[in-house]
């Protein structure tokens, strides 16, 4: 084998015409990690969102708390005002109403930076607790007690807005905490659904294909022979079914040249014998033949020397020798026709050989009751070729003329047999007026064990031998037919280039 030839079967006879299974198996991993990377960002996010909410609930929750506390603070602070207002030492009241404030202070310090609007109440308390410590009086214990009286007001405000928020982010959690779940599940049916359904899909396909390539293989093991593989795919299976085309189609082609060469054995072991019963019985036929040709010879001279009164009147001496010498010519001729050819080529009057083989088919008793007619051109060169072959060829296209011209009488049955030259090619047809060809299966009549003959009257191989043997010797075989009127099968043969320069 020539260096860097591929050898028959490699991988590189068989490319990988589109996306291979490793790779469509990578781009399925990539489409699944780029769907899991999505759909782990969205859950991603909505958790973000599910952590904020949380945490502004706690926050929420603490205002809350603080605000509880200082709801309190202030409601003891209400009626520590109200309780001392009327109490007879204004100096003690004003002490306790001091620390009293100075509680509800604190708590609203810790409230301020979420609610700045509390700051004119912490203004007010501060004056009150500065005019309470500097200068104490029931006016002043009045003032403060319609601070802590707008300052009741502010904290209803207060836990107003804290109640709202905290619904708001209640609801905003568990809105998210459902659209989580319902995304989650449908990730997870998208996932399923789709995804898998793909995936079910190529994998279902890939085993039927699998099991389509692997029966064909079993038939073809088996002896199918028919139409190849339809090839869909473009990937390693698909080189795989090209493989099995291919390789059906060269053990088709490897066992028609083992059937080619059996019936090529075949015939010359025909025609050997034929040739060898053929020269057995010559010889038989014309020891008798020889004696009755002599004995009639004399006859003759003897009837002639006499001048016999009966001669060609009763006694017809001449007919016996002129019989006895035609059978004596057939006899011959059957054992000229059935001489073993060369099995090598060699240049071939092919006028000749269409001659004796004309002759020697016409003993055949389906060519007793039709005309064979021979019309050859004169100066027709020499053709370079296997004679055996050609002998072959031309008794299968006569044969096959006389079986289409069974059973016919009107017009009389007819075969043409000619020779020409056009175009550089020698050219042989056959030609007869039989019952022809359909035109919806003209075009299978060279392919292996296609037959229009019935059951039993033919194998198919005639016109697909013909073919191979012609193509071998670098020739073409062609055949027009017309269904009624008959069949046209030309053989071309090329003229050797020695002799058509």
């Amino acid at each position: 084998m020539v260096a860097g030839q591929d050898k028959p079967g490699s991988a590189e006879q068989y490319p990988i015409r589109g996306t291979s299974l490793r790779r469509k198996g990578m781009w399925t991993v990539v489409v699944l990690l780029i769907y899991f990377a999505g759909v782990m960002a969205v859950i991603s996010y909505e958790r973000t969102i599910l952590v904020e909410s949380v945490a502004e609930l706690e926050e929420i929750h603490g205002l809350e708390q603080r605000q509880v506390a200082l709801n309190m603070t202030v409601s003891r602070a209400v009626l520590a005002v109200n309780e001392n207002y009327f109490a007879p030492n204004i100096e003690e009241s004003a002490k306790v109403l001091v620390l009293e404030v100075e509680a509800v202070l604190s708590g609203l310090t810790r409230l301020l930076p979420h609610y700045p609007f509390l700051a004119d109440g912490v203004a007010a308390l501060n004056r009150g607790i500065e005019e309470l410590s500097t200068s104490p009086s029931r006016a002043a214990i009045a003032d403060l007690r319609g601070g802590m009286h707008r300052l009741v007001i502010d904290l209803d405000t207060v836990t107003n807005d804290i109640n709202n928020r905290s619904q708001r982010l209640l609801y905003r959690y568990r809105s998210t905490f459902d659209r989580l779940t319902m995304e989650w599940t449908a990730f997870v049916v998208i996932g399923l659904t789709v995804l898998g359904g793909l995936i079910m899909f190529f994998f279902r396909r890939l085993a039927e294909d699998i099991g389509v390539a692997r029966e064909r293989a079993v038939a073809i093991v088996r002896g199918y022979r028919g139409e190849p593989l339809k090839v869909q795919r473009d990937d390693e299976l698909g080189s795989l079914m090209s493989a099995i085309n291919d390789m059906q189609r060269d053990l088709r082609h490897h066992e028609s040249e083992i059937e080619v060469a059996r019936q090529q054995q075949f015939h010359k072991e025909k025609m050997a014998a034929v040739g060898s019963l053929a020269a057995a019985v010559a010889h038989e036929i014309n020891n008798p033949l020889s004696a009755i040709v002599g004995i009639a010879q004399a006859i003759d001279e003897e009837c002639q020397k006499e001048d016999c009164a009966q001669y060609r009147s009763v006694c017809h001496p001449e007919m016996i020798l002129d019989q006895a010498k035609r059978v004596m010519h057939i006899t011959r001729q059957i054992s000229e026709f059935s001489v073993p050819q060369s099995p090598d080529p060699e240049l071939i009057d092919l006028n000749g050989l269409i001659r004796s083989t004309c002759n020697f088919v016409a003993f055949d008793r389906r060519f007793r009751l039709l005309e064979l007619k021979m019309d050859l051109e004169p100066a027709l060169p020499a053709v370079y070729a296997v004679a055996d072959q050609l002998v072959q060829v031309a008794m299968n296209l006569l044969i096959n003329a006389a079986d289409a011209l069974q059973g016919r009488t009107d017009p009389l049955p007819k075969i043409e047999v000619s020779t020409a030259v056009k175009d550089g090619m020698v050219l042989l047809s056959v030609r007869d007026n039989g019952t022809g060809i359909a035109p919806e299966v003209i075009d299978q009549v060279f392919n292996e064990r296609f037959t229009t003959k019935g059951p039993g009257k033919g194998s198919g191989l005639g016109l697909f031998l013909c073919r191979e043997l012609i193509r071998g010797a670098g020739g073409e075989i062609t055949l027009n037919s017309e269904v009624g009127t008959g069949t046209l099968v030309t053989v071309s043969l090329p003229v050797p280039a020695a002799l058509g320069a």
